[in-house]
């Protein structure tokens, strides 16, 4: 091959090297970045008010002792809220003796009402192990449908929990209060979508951010009210 040509095809080869190598470099940066992303990287260190979390208008009055209340408005209507229930479920477990953790369900249609009075029957009976899961389960992995706390009673029915036990307390008056309460609590905290947790009746936190950067705030909301009421002591 002749010397000019030589070194023409010898620029080429090392362009395209050079090339290559960036596109690998680059390549290799955007996928850290995705799992930096992911994982809940990308976002201050400190969680901001208005990006992280939001103040509830008219919010509980700050209380000077007691648990600090996480609450997670959910429904087994909606898939996101099975999807982040083995999540919240470790979170939960977790948490310190000084925090109550609960659950309360939006009811935003007739559908979901009917849902949420059933979480409830469950919270009432002592039955909401194995049960939860189930009704998630039965809702979005099998497609079934309830029209009726009946219908529900007897998806459940088993020897830890008859269909006859789920309807006393489904239609008892304690469930009855406790779902007024949902649905006041739906409206008095201004929840729009589900899950959305509330921390100590004032923050509201979406999963705008995604759930692991969610419980991420709730921690942090819980030790500024764990500051907040060892100061008021």
């Amino acid at each position: 091959m002749p010397a000019a040509k030589r070194k023409s095809a010898d620029r080429v080869a090392a362009t395209r090297s050079i090339f290559l190598g960036l596109l690998g470099t680059v390549g290799a940066a955007l996928i850290g970045l995705g799992i930096y992303f992911s994982t809940g990287g990308g976002h201050s260190e400190t969680p901001q008010l208005g990006t992280d979390f939001e103040l509830i208008e008219n919010a509980d009055r700050p209380r000077s002792k007691g648990p600090i209340e996480v609450a997670e408005f959910f429904s087994y209507g909606c898939v996101y809220c099975k999807n982040f229930e083995p999540e919240f479920a470790a979170w939960s477990a977790a948490t310190a003796d000084d925090v109550s953790v609960i659950r309360r369900p939006a009811t935003f249609s007739p559908s979901w009402t009917l849902l949420g009075q059933a979480y409830l029957a469950l919270e009432h009976a002592n039955a909401i192990e194995g049960h939860h899961e189930r009704l998630f389960s039965a809702i979005h992995d099998t497609g079934k449908r309830f029209a009726t706390g009946r219908d529900i009673a007897e998806h459940l029915d088993s020897p830890n929990l008859s269909a006859n036990d789920f309807m006393r307390a489904f239609n008892s008056t304690t469930v009855s209060r406790k779902l007024s309460r949902a649905t006041d609590a739906t409206r008095r905290y201004q929840i729009g979508s589900v899950p959305t947790l509330v921390v100590a009746g004032k923050y509201r936190i979406s999963m705008n951010n995604g759930t692991q950067r969610a419980l991420q705030v709730a921690d942090w909301l819980v030790e500024q009210e764990r500051q907040r009421m060892a100061k008021a002591g």
